[in-house]
């Protein structure tokens, strides 16, 4: 949790403080040919067809619980993404800077837009690094998944993909569905109904 309270922090001091243009600019402009490999790999932690992966391998190999709850965090914010983005249907960096010789972009990864806000990858990054903080009792796999989410939503910024506005709201928008799942699996699944109580003794069949 306080490596979130970090990020959040830091990433909402630079959002509400400089232009969204010039943060992104002096994100973009930090690169090298080392983290164009790095962060293009790296940035697959927040892909769906990843976090869906993790999610099966634990179903059948460690969790039950867990893959279930991974798969319901990612789905649940993943369809409450889509929604923000085609509501908002924001344009991404390339739309404005494509042209400026400053942008940095990958030859071997597309650039999209449209349909910015909030990014994805973010949003399914912290999606499963909370989940994983909160059902998970190996807190050194919590914490290597929340640093990688932290990076991860680093990365599209890196990338060209995102604003870090879009970074910022979908690092919140995951780390909150999955807490909410939290609650609600707590709630829903430690009170169950006991045969008693769905059949009083008074009741006959």
């Amino acid at each position: 949790m306080s490596i979130f309270f970090v990020w959040y922090v830091l990433i909402s001091v630079i959002v509400f403080s400089t232009p969204r243009i010039s943060s992104f600019q002096w994100i973009n402009s930090m690169n090298h040919q080392i983290l164009d490999y790095f962060f293009s790999l790296l940035t697959q932690f927040g892909d769906g067809i990843f976090v869906m992966l993790v999610a099966v391998l634990f179903f059948f190999l460690r969790s039950r619980k867990i893959g279930i709850a991974i798969a319901a965090s990612y789905i649940g914010s993943g369809l409450i993404c889509s929604v923000l983005k085609r509501s908002f249907q924001a344009h991404r960096p390339a739309f404005f800077l494509k042209e400026d010789p400053s942008f940095h972009s990958l030859s071997w990864l597309p650039l999209s837009h449209h349909n910015a806000f909030p990014s994805g990858h973010t949003t399914s990054a912290f999606a499963l690094a909370f989940t994983l903080m909160l059902f998970s009792k190996d807190k050194r796999l919590a914490m290597m998944a929340m640093v990688l989410a932290c990076l991860t939503g680093y990365s599209r910024v890196y990338l060209g993909q995102h604003f870090l506005d879009d970074v910022w709201f979908g690092s919140i928008l995951g780390a909150g569905f999955s807490c909410l799942y939290f609650l609600m699996y707590s709630y829903f699944g430690e009170k169950k109904l006991s045969r008693s109580q769905l059949f009083p003794p008074s009741f006959k069949i």
